[in-house]
C-alpha cells in the first residue's frame, strides 16, 4: 500500500486529541504526512435569514477565526485547514481529492440508531464517495492485538478481484505497521440467516459444505496471486456482519465497499455500513 498523505479529520473537538495521536502514529510508521481538516458544519446558517449579509458575514468569520486559532494550537507542525460546510463529508471528500490523500482518518459519527435511520450519517456518505480508504475509529479506543481482512472469495469478476486485493494489501500494510498478525477471512453467507420471510429455507449441509471448500480455495488463489502470506486464513458460515466483528473484538478490521448509490443504497445500505453500526473497534473501509 503505498501512501503518502494521511487526511486527518476534526469533526468533534472531544475527539480530536484521539484522531490527532492516531494519524502522527500511522504517518510515522507508514512513512508519509499528515494533513489536518477541521470542517466547520454551518450550524447558524439559518442566521442569514434574520441578518443581511455582512452581519452574517462577520460572524462566520469570528467563528472561522477561532476555530484556526484552537487548530493550530493542536497541529503542531502538521498541514491544516479550517473550512466552512454544509456537509461534513462534502468537505471531507474534497479536501482528500484535492490534495491527493492515500488516507482519510477520523473519528465515527456518534449519532444513535434513530437518527442514523432518519438523517443518514455522514459515514455513510463518505464511504460511497471517498477517492481513497477510509479509517474510521470508535469512541473508546482500543489497543489494536491483530488486523482482519474480509474479502469475499466467492464472488467472481473482475471488480470484485482488484477491491479483494486493495483490502488485502491495505491490511498487510496496516497488519506490518502495528507488528501484529494477519488474519484473512471469507464468510459463505447462509440465505436463512439472511431472511426472515418464512419460506426461508436453510441450505444443506452438503451445499454449505461445497460453498465452504470453494471459498477456502478461491481465498488461497487470491493470496498466491498476490503473493500475500497470512497469519491465518479463516472460512466460516453465517452473517458477515456478525462473522467479522466477532473476529475483530481486539483488532483492526479492513473491509471492502463496493457502495450501493442511489435509492438501492439508501433503502438497503452495503456491508461495510451494516458492520460499521456495530463495530467497537477501528474499521478500515476500502472502496
Amino acid at each position: 500500500m503505498n501512501m503518502e498523505k494521511v487526511l486527518a479529520v476534526i469533526a468533534s473537538w472531544d475527539d480530536a486529541d484521539q484522531v490527532l495521536a492516531r494519524a502522527r502514529y500511522l504517518a510515522q510508521r507508514l512513512h508519509t504526512r499528515c494533513e489536518v481538516l477541521r470542517p466547520v458544519h454551518a450550524q447558524v446558517r439559518e442566521l442569514e435569514n434574520y441578518m443581511d449579509a455582512t452581519a452574517f458575514g462577520g460572524i462566520r468569520e469570528q467563528i472561522l477565526t477561532a476555530e484556526r486559532a484552537r487548530l493550530d494550537a493542536l497541529r503542531g507542525d502538521d498541514e491544516g485547514e479550517v473550512v466552512w460546510c454544509q456537509r461534513v463529508y462534502r468537505a471531507v471528500v474534497e479536501r482528500a481529492e484535492l490534495i491527493g490523500a492515500d488516507l482519510i482518518l477520523m473519528s465515527a459519527s456518534r449519532r444513535g440508531v434513530l437518527a442514523n435511520l432518519i438523517h443518514r450519517a455522514d459515514d455513510w456518505h463518505l464511504l460511497r464517495e471517498a477517492p481513497c480508504p477510509v479509517l474510521l475509529l470508535p469512541q473508546v479506543p482500543k489497543p489494536i492485538l491483530s488486523v482482519i481482512a474480509a474479502v469475499d472469495a466467492l464472488s467472481e469478476g473482475t471488480e470484485q478481484e482488484l477491491l479483494s486485493e486493495r483490502v488485502l494489501d491495505a491490511a498487510a500494510a496496516f497488519a506490518h505497521a502495528h507488528a501484529v498478525p494477519l488474519t484473512v477471512v471469507t464468510v459463505v453467507p447462509d440465505p436463512a440467516l439472511l431472511y426472515t420471510s418464512p419460506v426461508a429455507v436453510p441450505m444443506s449441509e452438503q451445499i454449505i459444505t461445497e460453498l465452504t471448500e470453494r471459498a477456502r480455495v478461491a481465498q488461497h488463489a487470491l493470496l498466491a496471486r498476490i503473493g500475500l502470506h497470512a497469519d491465518a486464513g479463516r472460512v466460516e458460515t453465517g452473517r458477515v456482519e456478525d462473522v467479522v466483528t466477532e473476529l475483530a473484538a481486539d483488532g483492526l478490521l479492513v473491509i471492502g465497499s463496493a457502495a450501493n448509490k442511489g435509492l438501492k443504497g439508501m433503502v438497503l445500505g452495503n456491508t461495510a455500513e451494516r458492520i460499521l453500526h456495530r463495530m467497537t473497534t477501528e474499521m478500515l473501509v476500502v472502496n
